[in-house]
Parts: C-alpha cells; sequence; structure tokens
C-alpha cells in the first residue's frame, strides 16, 4: 500500500480527505505544514497538498534541494493561471477539492506507474548534486570542461591554465567523486546539473516544449558520458 502525505492546515478538510484515501486503500499521513511535514522528510510515497499562498511553491523548491517526491495540488475553484504556474514549478497534477473518488484515483495511478523512473533519477540527481558541491570551483570548471573539450591540453588552452594543472584538478575531482574514468564523472556532472538544464528550463518557463527538449538532452549527455 502506498503512503500519500496530506499537507493541509485546516483540520476538518485534512480529515476528510484522509477518510477518502484510506477508502481507497491508499495509507493517509497527515500534516498541519509544510514544515512538519520536511521535518519528517519522507523518501517515498506522494504528497497531497492544500495550495494556499505561496505554500505549494514553496514546497516545491524545498523538494528539490532535499529529495523529490510527486506533488499533487489541490484548492477549491482553482484559476487556470494558478494550476498552470504551480505545474510549471514542478507540480505533478492538480485536483479540485472536494475531492472526488473517481477522479484522485486516475490521478493516483497514473502517477504511481509513471513516476517511479523519475523518482529513481531525481534520487540520483539529488545524490550526485551533493557529490558536486565538495568540489572547488575550479574542480567543478574543469569537470564541465570535459564533455566539451575533452583532453587536458584542450581544456588547458580553453581555461589558460597548463594542462598539467589541468591534471592536478582532474585527478582531484576524480578522487572526489570516487570515479576512476572521465566517463563517470561526466554522468555525474550530467545527473547532477553541472551543465545548467535546469536553469535553462526555468529560463524559459513559458515554452511548453522545453522540458521535453532539456530531458532529451540529459539522456543524450549520459549515452555520451557511457559510451
Amino acid at each position: 500500500m502506498s503512503k500519500v502525505y496530506v499537507v493541509d492546515d485546516d483540520a476538518v478538510r485534512r480529515a476528510q480527505i484522509c477518510r477518502l484515501l484510506a477508502g481507497e486503500n491508499i495509507h493517509p499521513e497527515p500534516f498541519d505544514s509544510i514544515d512538519e511535514l520536511l521535518q519528517f522528510m519522507p523518501s517515498q510515497g506522494f504528497i497531497l497538498a492544500h495550495d494556499r499562498d505561496q505554500g505549494i511553491f514553496e514546497l516545491i523548491q524545498r523538494l528539490e534541494r532535499e529529495t523529490w517526491l510527486p506533488v499533487i495540488a489541490y484548492s477549491d475553484e482553482p484559476e487556470t493561471a494558478r494550476i498552470v504556474r504551480a505545474m510549471q514549478s514542478g507540480v505533478a497534477s492538480y485536483v479540485t477539492y472536494p475531492l472526488k473518488t473517481a477522479e484522485f484515483r486516475r490521478e493516483y495511478d497514473m502517477l504511481k506507474s509513471t513516476f517511479a523512473t523519475r523518482h529513481v533519477k531525481q534520487q540520483r540527481s539529488i545524490a550526485a548534486r551533493r557529490m558536486l558541491e565538495a568540489l572547488s570551483n575550479r574542480e567543478r570548471e574543469i569537470l564541465a570542461c570535459m564533455l566539451d573539450h575533452g583532453t587536458s591540453k584542450a581544456i588547458g588552452r580553453h581555461l589558460g591554465i597548463s594542462p598539467r594543472t589541468v591534471e592536478a584538478h582532474r585527478a582531484s575531482l576524480m578522487a572526489r567523486l570516487e570515479v576512476r574514468t572521465a566517463a563517470q564523472a561526466i554522468r555525474i556532472a550530467v545527473e547532477g546539473d553541472a551543465f545548467g538544464l535546469t536553469e535553462e528550463r526555468s529560463t524559459h518557463q513559458d515554452n511548453p516544449t522545453l522540458g521535453i527538449a532539456c530531458d532529451d538532452r540529459y539522456e543524450e549527455l549520459v549515452q555520451q558520458a557511457v559510451g
């Protein structure tokens, strides 16, 4: 039985939703605030959160820093612009309160089958970002150059430093990342977004096709890294 973490500061509404989920053989875990949820920090399941003020956007931002779980937002008679903004920020789905059992079941089943792969990918990304944070600025710069420039001589020419200096930084960063090959290091860089795909996506939020393009570029870079 999958868990759904229900985040709502209204106790009556929260209880009603929990009863509905339990009736669908979905295990609910109630929380009255985002802070309370993130103190618990679940590692798997789904989040069903009431969309109020800036809370849903704060939740998405904080989840991106710590972990990743699909978020379903809900509110009374939400405006289309609000739904669009929430989905652009990273909300997986949006439903209207009072929740209709059939509608929620459909969304839940869809996310359960679709987001398993994305969850694994996102967990790898979080782990990779933490590893990249241990690198120095120069090591991150050289790692980012390894895909486009390849050799130490080419990287040194691009950065205006000697190939020997590049080699020293490469050896250091690979030791920090605990990898043996350049391809393994580049894969961590791709998964940790050292090439700026997340920034590219957020800069062009009005383009509905960009997320797909960025995902395709992500997979292309991964294939290059392991090829």
